[in-house]
């Protein structure tokens, strides 16, 4: 019903001090009566222009007519959101019931009791989001490989609910995706931007677990026939009992190898095997570790390992300005890579260059292995030595750049880098495949526009600064340096300038670790049509490779990281020398819930790319490559998402002997979601206190309805209408009448 309030459009005090003075001066000329005008006659004046100053200060305080508007058509929204995520499987409830279960069950009884006040939606989030029946959660199995609690809020979140809207999250809060909690975050800030609480209920507690994880330091070796190669498994373990454990070097499923390992609280272990091959192909192995009775999950117990021996040498070409300790120690481990061929070429002066050539001896030479702390290159290359006047030489031409693999940039390379090299530097990289590396900075000191282009960062002037690496989750997945641990231990780099990406794809692998550094990228990887881009960012790294007694535990770190980035980038640089096609997948092992991807590169582009035969877990399809845009010859083969298996890719008509014609990869589905166990109550908790929610004690459906009703008053009040109770015609016709008979009276009386 509506109700008159008074809003003085003035403040109180000068209201009450305007009618004060017209109430005085009213007095007294009310005091002053002519002798001309009758007393009756002038009470009545009186009277009427004491009623138009009445009238003059009732519309000063302005008033108004409030009347309640309905609310909105339709019930307040609740979205209630059940977590299906395997850990959600866990039983640690009363009377031995699930967490999923006793989810399910809070959720079935808030849809009953809250349907009368509320719109009840049920929503299940785990591979998938879709909302779901209350009655068939019990079909529901909680087998999801990732938790994402910020993807099943914002996706819940409607932008306009004018009746308002609640989020309750019934879930343990493991969230496990790549990026962290930032995400989640930033949902919980979107909910609050709309006005809608999330309302949290942890589910479960702390589980105590032990596990062994086995992982490769590298899943993909390229060797020469009869060459020994290293493979080194990383066991981690934690929470686990003293004991000794075998691990297993197998293919085709029989036993080659084994090694004791102790395991023991929680750490990493290492076990090495040797292998050689006589002849050219693909061989594939396993590594194995023995499960442990109740370890969480035993799919993680083992790992591929593709070696691929081949007769043709990687051909790497380097170009440095100076002479620098970081040239000699990268040009020693180099040299020291049986599977390299190396152009080293340093320029010592203007118009001289000292080129330095290894060449893989004749067939037949019996080969050595030959540790990288040695400086003397492999005894089977033999080494030459020249010099080179026109530093532009070596990137004239592309034909000349085509027999090489790999390019490693030093400092101050301005000499090399003329236009006409930069043209044919990005032409082999997008089109031919190749492999761009710039260490210890920016390779020349002023970047044009063509080489900015090409290179995935930019370069900002700073003071020197001293810092650590640390690597990104994607670093660490890559196996391309040592355990975070141990970098944290080694001596520190130098650099004098902010890197920053420029490329929105580029790939972070690696971070300054110290607070000047802050988060800025230290080591960044770029794919590039057919090709990669490297930055490595960092002066000081012989420095790792000379280390006092007490980090010799740590001396093959430097050699280690360039080992390992190499093998990275042959994996996907482009053809070979003698080599029509190349099968490739950047990684051994994808989990189900990754699309499975291999590229394709051939010497002669087609429109049409070659089909690939993909044969494993009960599949067997053909599927067509597709061309990669502005990259001849490159074309990528999409199987999507695969069940848990061994599967070999191989090019339909190639010949069986051709290693390059195939890759094999495995899936499965071994995730965070089945290692960590343990509640998470705190993030919980803050995802509430992001969105103005709270964390509930039980969940009950009272509780629910007490808090979203308490802020629908706070964050949605009673909408009223509001009508100017003054704003009338006959209103100011009435004031404007009081004064002119008033007027006219004293005129008639003769004061006028």
């Amino acid at each position: 019903m509506p109700r008159l309030s008074f809003e003085p459009l003035v403040s109180g005090s000068l209201w009450l001090a305007i009618a004060a003075v017209g109430a005085v001066l009213l007095g007294w000329y009310a005091l002053r009566r002519p002798g001309v005008m009758a007393r009756r006659r002038w009470a009545g004046v009186i009277s009427l222009m004491a009623l138009a100053l009445a009238l003059v200060l009732a519309i000063l305080l302005n008033p108004t007519w409030i009347r309640p508007l309905p609310p909105p058509p339709g019930k307040p929204l609740v979205t209630v959101l059940v977590d299906t995520t395997g850990s959600m499987a866990t039983i640690d409830g009363e009377g031995r019931q699930s967490r999923f279960d006793l989810a399910a069950e809070t959720a079935r009884q808030l849809a009953a009791r809250l349907s009368s006040s509320y719109e009840v939606r049920i929503r299940t989030f785990g591979n998938s989001i879709s909302s779901i029946d209350p009655a068939q959660l019990s079909r529901v199995k909680p087998e999801a490989l990732g938790t994402d609690l910020g993807g099943a809020i914002s996706t819940s979140l409607e932008e306009n609910r004018p009746q308002g809207q609640a989020l309750v999250l019934l879930s343990d809060g493991i969230h496990n995706l790549p990026g962290g909690a930032g995400p989640i975050f930033e949902s919980a800030r979107l909910a609050r931007t709309v006005a809608a609480p999330v309302y949290t209920r942890t589910i479960g507690r702390d589980v105590a677990g032990f596990d062994l994880a086995l992982e490769l330091a590298s899943p993909q070796e390229l060797a020469f026939p009869r060459q020994r190669v290293p493979i080194t498994a990383r066991i981690r373990h934690f929470g686990v009992s003293p004991t000794t454990r075998p691990v297993w070097l197998l293919q085709d499923g029989k036993k080659l190898q084994q090694q004791e390992v102790s395991v023991a609280g929680t750490g990493v272990v290492e076990a090495r095997f040797w292998t050689n091959r006589d002849k050219v192909g693909l061989y594939r192995y396993e590594l194995s570790v023995d499960a442990l009775p109740g370890e969480l999950t035993a799919a993680n117990n083992s790992a591929p390992y593709l070696l691929r021996v081949v007769d043709k040498p990687i051909r790497l070409l380097l170009l440095e300005g100076k002479p620098y300790w970081d040239t000699k120690f990268l040009m020693r481990t180099l040299a020291a890579a049986p599977a390299i061929e190396l152009d080293a070429i340093v320029r010592v002066a203007d118009g001289r260059h000292v080129r330095r050539t290894l060449l893989r001896a004749a067939p037949g030479a019996p080969p050595r292995a030959t540790s990288a702390s040695t400086t003397q290159p492999a005894a089977d290359k033999i080494e030459k030595l020249s010099i080179l006047a026109n530093a532009a030489e070596p990137l004239a031409e592309i034909s000349s750049l085509k027999a090489y693999q790999i390019v490693v940039l030093g400092r101050d390379a301005e000499a090399f880098l003329t236009d006409a090299a930069i043209t044919n530097l990005q032409q082999w990289v997008k089109r031919d495949g190749g492999a761009l590396v710039c260490y210890r900075g920016a390779p020349a000191a002023a970047i044009n526009d063509k080489l900015r282009r090409l290179l995935p960062v930019k370069w900002t002037p700073a003071r020197e600064m001293r810092f650590r690496m640390r690597l990104t989750d994607e670093g660490q997945k890559l196996h391309w340096l040592a355990e975070q641990e141990t970098l944290l231990r080694l001596p520190t780099l130098a650099r004098s300038a902010r890197v920053d990406p420029s490329q929105p794809l580029a790939r972070i692998l690696a971070v300054a670790a110290d607070e000047a550094g802050g988060q800025s990228p230290v080591v960044i990887a770029n794919r590039t049509g057919a090709g990669n881009v490297v930055v490595v960012e960092g002066a000081g790294m012989w420095r790792w490779a000379f280390l006092p007694p007490q980090f010799q535990q740590q001396e093959d770190a430097y050699s280690s990281l360039w080992n390992s980035m190499l093998r990275w980038l042959i994996s996907g640089t482009g053809l070979l020398p003698g080599q029509d096609l190349a099968v490739r997948t950047d990684a051994m092992t994808f989990g189900t819930e990754e699309n499975a991807i291999v590229m394709v590169q051939v010497r002669q582009a087609a429109p049409a790319g070659p089909s690939l035969r993909l044969v494993g877990a009960g599949v067997d399809r053909t599927v067509q490559a597709l061309p990669v845009v502005d990259a001849p010859g490159s074309y990528r083969a999409g199987f999507g998402r695969l069940p848990e298996g061994r599967y070999t890719a191989r090019i339909v008509g190639a010949k069986d002997d051709d290693p390059a014609s195939v890759c094999v990869f495995d899936v499965r589905n071994a995730s965070d979601e089945m290692l960590n166990l343990s509640a998470n109550p705190q993030l919980m908790a803050r995802i509430a206190a992001e969105t103005g929610g709270a964390a509930l004690a039980d969940g009950s459906a009272d509780e629910i309805a007490r808090q979203f009703e308490g802020h629908l008053a706070k964050a949605r009040p009673a909408a009223v209408e509001r009508t100017s109770a003054w704003d009338r015609w006959w209103i100011l016709a009435a004031v404007l009448v009081l004064w002119t008979v008033s007027w006219f009276a004293r005129r008639s009386g003769g004061l006028v």
